[in-house]
Formats: C-alpha cells, structure tokens, sequence
C-alpha cells in the first residue's frame, strides 16, 4: 500500500487496520522511528512497537473505528506523541518534535477493510514562536511589575498600611468570588446526580429490553443486538460511569477549594477573637497546595483544636506570607511542615522548608522592607516584613535558621495574651491612628 507519493509529504503517515497492526508508513513517519524498530515494524501490532504510547493511541483509534469522525491532539496538550527527534529543535529547550495529531478514519474501496489512518505534522517551529511569544509577554510582565515597584517605594512610610488595605480588599472579594461560584456548583452539581440517575435507568432499561426480547421474542434478538452496535450502547455503557464520576470528583475538589477560600478570607479586619489554629493551618496548606504543586506538607498542632486569642486576619496573613515563601522556596520536590505546638508561656509556630535556603548575609535583612532576593518583578519584598509587624502586634518573636542549598527553618512565638476591652485595643492598634 505504499504510494511514492505519501513518501514526499512532510507528514507522517501511518496506517492501523482493526487488529491495531501497522499496515503502512510512509518515509517522513518511517525515518523518525527508532532505529531497531525500522526494519520489521510493517505488519506488527501497534503496542509492540509503541509500548509506553499505545494506552493513549488505542483509544483514540477505538473512537475514530466505531464512531466514524476523525480524532485530534494538539501539541499544548500532548508535545511528544510519538518519540521522535525533531529536525527543527527549539534552540536550548527542545530536542524531540512537538508534534499535532489527526487520527481519520479510512476505508479500502476495493476490499471494504477499515483502517485508522494517523497523521503527524511537526510543528515544532510554532511551538518554539509560541513559547517565544510567552515568554516575551512574560518580559512585559516583569518590567511592568518593576515599575509599580519603583513607584511604591516612592513613600515606604505608607507601604504596610496599603497592603494591609490591599489584602482587606482582596479577602472581601475571594469570599464574593466563592459565593458566586457556589451558585452556579449548587445546580451544576444537582443536575449532574439527575443525569447520573437517568444514566443509570436508561442502562438498565436497556438491558432489561434485550432480556425481554430474548425471552419472548427472539427473533428479533439479533435486530436489537445490531441496533445496539450500531447506537455503540457498549462503548456508552462503559465510558458513561467514569465520565460521570470524574465530574463529580472535579466538582467536589472545586467545592472544597471555594469553601476554604471563602472561609479562609471572611475575616474581619482588627477583629480579635478566638481562631481554631488547627483548622486555619489545614485550610491555608489546601490554599498554598493549589498553587504550589510540587512540595509535600505536613501539619501537626497540639493539643488538636487549639483555639488561641488573636487578631485574626493580621495571624493569618502572617502565616500565608511565611507558608508562600516557603512553598516558593522549593524548586522540584520538597517539605513544608507546619507544626503548631501550646507551651507554658504561649504558643511555638515552626515553619520548616527543604527549599534553596538563604544566604547568610541576607538573614539580617530579611524583614526590611522591599527587601528581596527574587528577580525583578517576582516580589515585593513586603512578605516577611507584614508577618513581622503581625507578629510583634501580638507581642511575639520572629527568628530564621536557614542554610543556603539546605532549607529554612522558621519559628514563631506568641505569649498568651488575654482578653481586653475594644477600645482599649483600637488606641493600641497602630493601624487604627491616623496619618
């Protein structure tokens, strides 16, 4: 079946009969293969040639045999289908092709046979400008974000308040954010265990039917048993279950991720109060967790459910800022522990990372204001300072033990502070004076 003309293309091509064996290839697919498997790949069945891509490729080809549509993948989702060396290498970055797939189905007109035809285009040549293009939006981004900072730093006198502003305001509307997002979750959700039910009653009476025809009327069983084919009521019947069960599971994570947004963030500012330390703590690592990936954390708090007298928002925007440096801290895998332990005098909070560590040098600066060892526009430098001023409002300490290339151990002490009046705690609260 090979056509000298297929061999010119600067397409790969290769042909897949229903038993998943490589009938044909053309030469742009062909001399891309690895090299052991050029000689003897015609003929052989696509998951010995392919073992680490035929879970992906068979089911795309399933599709493509029984629903008679082409099927694609594009390169933003799958880079490397098959692994092949690419001509054209993004410079520093990329040695293999960044390949789009099509899969269309094909039928031999002299034999009827039906074949999956699988077309590879190498655009490794547009991926490397549309990375260039991110990564130049990116440049943008950080000289625009140097230049609020140089703007900032214009009256440092009224930096902390403005963040704590800032913060104020950027609490009122993730908790606006997350009840809006409810409303939709509430029927999205509602609707989906209705569809699942349904699901459930259409399959079963499906089943059901084919009993019933079987039993009293079987000679029409092998017209149902066609019409079953033919409406793919197997393939439905397997796929539907996990379809339905991935949805779920993806709106209950996104419930879970909004409820803790929104309690996490309706705290009152200048509030103080009672706070739950073990449930702020799980909270915040799901929250950090979200957007920092790659670590594992850990959380142990003595005694379980410790309640503590604070300021609440002022404690946890000290703890995100000093859970953010030390999740931003570890750059493939890693640990952020936070143990929170009740002692004699107070309370010991320790923050302990397995990140790149601090210099030395830069341990005495580190609660300065503006100070920052990322790169320009990755930070304000604000982080550490607003958890020291939160800290010392509560009358704690603050202390850092880091080694560079080592980690970063944090430890936080607050002394038991009781109950005062209102408005003794407004003439005490320096946020509360005016400029």
């Amino acid at each position: 079946m090979n056509n000298p003309l297929l061999d010119k293309l600067p397409v790969g091509i290769c042909l897949v009969n229903e038993a998943y064996e490589i009938v044909s290839l053309n030469a742009f697919f062909l001399d891309r293969m690895p090299v052991e498997l050029r000689g003897d790949a015609l003929g052989k069945p696509l998951a010995d040639v392919f073992p680490e891509q035929i879970k992906f490729l068979k089911r795309r080809i399933k599709s493509v045999f029984i629903l008679k549509h082409p099927s694609f993948s594009y390169w933003e989702q799958r880079p490397h289908i098959f692994p092949f060396k690419s001509s054209r290498p993004i410079t520093g970055e990329e040695t293999q092709m960044v390949q789009n797939m099509e899969i269309v189905p094909h039928k031999d007109a002299e034999t009827g046979q039906q074949y999956a035809c699988i077309l590879i285009q190498d655009v490794t040549a547009q991926a490397s400008y549309f990375k260039a293009q991110a990564q130049l939006a990116e440049a943008l981004k950080t000289e625009h974000e140097a230049q609020r900072k140089l703007i900032r730093k214009l009256d440092r006198a009224q930096s902390q308040l403005i963040q704590a502003e800032k913060m104020a305001s950027t609490g009122q509307l993730a908790a606006g954010i997350a009840h809006e997002i409810n409303n939709p979750m509430g029927f999205v959700t509602a609707n989906l265990n209705t569809l699942e039910q349904y699901a459930q009653n259409l399959l079963e009476t499906c089943q059901a039917t084919k009993k019933l025809v079987a039993s009293h009327a079987p000679e029409h069983i092998e017209a149902l048993e066609d019409l079953f084919d033919a409406s793919h009521v197997e393939l439905i019947e397997e796929d539907m279950g996990p379809l339905i069960k991935e949805s779920k599971d993806g709106l209950k994570r996104v419930s879970e991720i909004v409820s803790t947004l929104r309690s996490f963030a309706e705290e009152p500012q200048h509030s103080w109060g009672y706070l739950n330390l073990q449930e702020t703590a799980n909270q915040l690592v799901q929250l950090i967790s979200t957007q920092f990936k790659r670590p594992k954390y850990k959380v142990t708090c003595e005694p379980e459910q410790l309640k503590w007298y604070c300021e609440s928002a002022s404690l946890k925007q000290a703890l995100t800022n000093l859970m953010m440096n030390a999740a931003q801290s570890i750059n493939d895998t890693g640990l952020v522990m936070l143990d929170i332990r009740q002692t004699t005098s107070g309370i010991a909070i320790k923050i302990v990372d397995t990140g790149c560590g601090i210099k030395e040098g830069h341990l005495k600066r580190v609660f300065e204001p503006f100070f920052t060892t990322r790169p320009e526009g990755k930070g304000q430098g604000l982080g550490l300072s607003v958890a020291y001023s939160a800290i010392e409002k509560h009358k704690g300490k603050l202390v850092i033990n880091s080694r560079e290339g080592k980690g970063t151990v944090i430890e936080v002490r607050l002394p038991l502070l009781k109950e005062a009046k209102e408005e003794d705690k407004t003439a005490s609260d320096p946020s509360t004076e005016s400029l």
